[in-house]
């Protein structure tokens, strides 16, 4: 791959691809932006912390792996991405789809400048950062979005109990895990039945190179969720009793 910045479309393309995502997604457009996302990420790393992933294995475990999530985002939206560090995958499903509405969501100022600027650099017009807690969000926008992803957001049940509140029914919500998603998301079931929402599957894949085995947790919203969620402090992600 050669420095830590460079890294070229068509090997974007190829990981992408090995990685299940559709050859009709990974255009030259998105491929570019996505590319440069990643050079300023690594520019941006050598003074503030976002992130110690660096060189081929950090880009696939980064950038390859927000792209899976194009194997399960359709275009819906709005859509909203929570804990989005450093753009991640949010910044990256605004460049397959750049005509849907993205938020982007993260608790950490510096972090959520960043990817505002960002988000300005690459011309991604339809992308809005937001520096809140995901349970603050709620409280403006309880049902407002189609699609929410979070990826490496704290355990699968806390994830969820931030996400289902924030989609409409029918919406959909991608909870991106390592290796121990299928093992979560049956621990995880109780407290998403009452949500009002019920697990669609799970897809389990392979990074290239060996970097790692992840499972997307596709999750749909078939009921309101009660007013009492997200919860806040020790009792979020907890089975009401």
């Amino acid at each position: 791959m050669g420095t830590e910045e460079s890294v070229s479309a068509e090997e974007l393309s190829a990981l992408g691809q090995a990685a299940g995502v559709s050859p009709s997604l990974l255009g030259p457009e998105a491929l570019s932006r996505i590319v440069e996302h990643w050079r300023l990420v690594q520019e941006a790393g050598r003074v503030m912390n976002l992130t110690a992933l660096k060189g081929r294995a950090g880009f696939v475990r980064l950038v390859v792996d927000s792209l899976t999530a194009g194997r399960v985002y359709r275009g819906e939206g709005p859509a909203v991405d929570i804990g989005t560090g450093a753009g991640y995958p949010g910044l990256v499903l605004a460049a397959l789809y750049p005509e849907a509405p993205w938020v982007l969501v993260d608790s950490v100022g510096k972090k959520a400048r960043f990817v505002s600027e960002v988000a300005a650099a690459l011309g991604l017009q339809h992308v809005t950062v937001e520096n809140v807690r995901a349970e603050a969000l709620t409280a403006t926008r309880a049902g407002a979005f189609r699609f929410a992803v979070a990826r490496a957001a704290g355990a699968l049940a806390v994830v969820s109990e931030l996400a289902v509140p924030l989609l409409a029914v029918g919406g959909t919500a991608l909870l991106m895990r390592g290796p121990a998603g299928e093992r979560e998301l049956g621990e995880a079931a109780p407290l998403i039945r009452r949500l009002g929402a019920e697990a669609e599957r799970v897809e389990v894949l392979d990074l290239p190179g060996a970097e790692g085995r992840r499972a997307l947790v596709v999750l749909k919203k078939r009921a309101a969720s009660g007013q009492e969620f997200p919860r806040r402090g020790p009792r979020l992600g907890q089975l009401p009793r």
